[in-house]
C-alpha cells in the first residue's frame, strides 16, 4: 500500500471516530434545531448566520449537517408565481389589450384557430353529450362573415363529429389533431388492418378498468379517464404502454388532459399540423390560437409570433395569455369582433 493510500485510510478512520463520538452526544438534536432556527435569522452584526457556522461554533465536526440540509425543495409560492405569470387576457389592463388590438388592426388577415372540447364547450364524461351554446355560435357566425377573418376548429375529434356539433358556416375543420383536412383519409393497408384488430382488444377496457370510456373514431381510439380513479388511470396507462410495445411502431399515443389516444404514426399532433397549415399563408397574417389541452402546447410554440391563449384556471403553458373557461372564450371572441369591425 502506498503512502497516499495509508493517508486516505487514516483520514477516513478519523472521520469515522468523530462521527461515532458526535452521534452519541445528547446535544446532537439540539444542535440541529439551533442550526435551522439560526439559518434564516439576521445576526446582530447585520450578517446572516449560516447553519454550518453555528454548528462549528458549538463543537460539531465541520462536515456534519442536519438531515435534509442541502436538499431544499422549491418554494410553493415561487411555483405559484411562475404559473400565474401568464397574464389573463381579459384582466391584464389597458396596455395589454392595446398590444393585442394593434396586432389585429395591422394584420391583413386574421386566422383564428380554436380547439373545441374545453375551449368552445365544457367537458362532459361522455364526449357525445357536448353542446355549443347559441351565444357562442352566433359570435362565430358573425366573425366568419368578415372579409379579413378565417376561423379554423382544430380538434382531436373527427370532422364528421365536429360538423354535427359546430354547425357554423364558413368555418374550416381540422380533425384528428389537425391531420384530417377533409372527409377522406389515406392510410396504408397494413395500418387499416391493424386498426380493425385493435377494436376487440380495446372493447373490454371499461369492464376491466371501471370509469374508463373507449371512443372508437374508426381510425383512432381515445381512452378517456375522466370518470376513473387515479389508481385506475395509472393501471390503464401502463396497459396501453404494454399494448404499444406489442403492436409495433405503426401507432403512437397522443396524451391529452383526460385521455390517451392511440393514433396511426401519420398523425403527428397539432404543432406539426399548424406549421404545415400556415406555411402557405404568407407573413402578413395574424394567427390567434386558443386551446385548453396538453395537445395544444405544440401549437402554441408553432404560432408563437401571434396571439396564443391557454384556457385553464392555473396552468404552466407556452401560451402568452390565459382564459379560465369556455364562457370567457366567448367573451374574448366578442371583443375580437369589436376590434375587427
Amino acid at each position: 500500500m502506498t503512502r497516499l493510500q495509508w493517508w486516505r485510510l487514516g483520514d477516513r478512520r478519523r472521520r469515522f471516530d468523530q462521527f461515532l463520538a458526535f452521534s452519541k452526544s445528547p446535544t446532537r438534536h439540539s444542535l440541529a434545531k439551533a442550526a435551522w432556527r439560526a439559518g434564516g435569522q439576521p445576526a446582530a452584526a447585520g450578517r446572516r448566520v449560516e447553519p454550518a457556522t453555528v454548528l462549528r461554533e458549538r463543537g460539531a465536526p465541520s462536515w456534519w449537517k442536519p438531515p435534509g440540509m442541502g436538499r431544499r425543495r422549491p418554494s410553493p409560492v415561487a411555483m405559484t408565481q411562475t404559473e400565474n405569470s401568464v397574464p389573463h387576457l381579459l384582466d391584464c389592463g389597458v396596455d395589454c389589450w392595446q398590444q393585442v388590438s394593434k396586432k389585429i388592426q395591422t394584420a391583413t388577415g386574421v386566422w383564428i384557430f380554436l380547439d373545441f372540447d374545453g375551449t368552445l364547450v365544457r367537458y362532459y364524461n361522455r364526449p357525445e353529450d357536448v353542446k355549443l351554446t347559441g351565444k357562442c355560435r352566433r359570435i362565430l357566425t358573425r366573425l366568419g362573415r368578415h372579409r379579413r377573418v378565417h376561423i379554423v376548429i382544430v380538434s382531436g375529434r373527427r370532422n364528421a363529429a365536429l360538423r354535427k356539433y359546430v354547425r357554423v358556416p364558413r368555418v374550416k375543420l381540422l380533425g384528428l389533431f389537425g391531420w384530417e383536412k377533409s372527409g377522406r383519409t389515406a392510410l396504408p393497408r397494413k395500418t387499416r388492418e391493424a386498426l380493425r384488430r385493435l377494436r376487440p382488444v380495446l372493447a373490454p377496457l371499461p369492464v376491466s378498468f371501471p370509469g374508463i370510456h373507449v371512443e372508437d373514431k374508426s381510425i383512432s381510439y381515445a381512452v378517456h379517464f375522466r370518470g376513473a380513479s387515479p389508481q385506475q388511470q395509472r393501471r390503464v396507462q401502463a396497459w396501453i404502454r404494454g399494448l404499444l410495445t406489442r403492436i409495433g411502431p405503426d401507432f403512437r399515443v397522443i396524451q391529452s388532459n383526460h385521455a390517451w389516444e392511440i393514433v396511426p404514426r401519420q398523425v403527428q399532433g397539432k404543432g406539426v399540423a399548424m406549421r404545415e397549415f400556415v406555411r402557405g399563408l404568407g407573413a402578413s397574417f395574424l394567427p390567434i390560437y386558443v386551446g385548453d389541452d396538453l395537445t395544444d402546447e405544440p401549437a402554441f410554440v408553432a404560432l408563437r409570433r401571434g396571439i396564443t391563449v391557454r384556457v385553464a384556471p392555473v396552468s404552466r403553458t407556452k401560451a402568452r395569455f390565459r382564459l379560465r373557461n369556455p364562457e370567457e372564450v366567448c367573451v374574448f371572441l366578442e371583443r375580437l369582433e369589436e376590434e375587427i369591425s
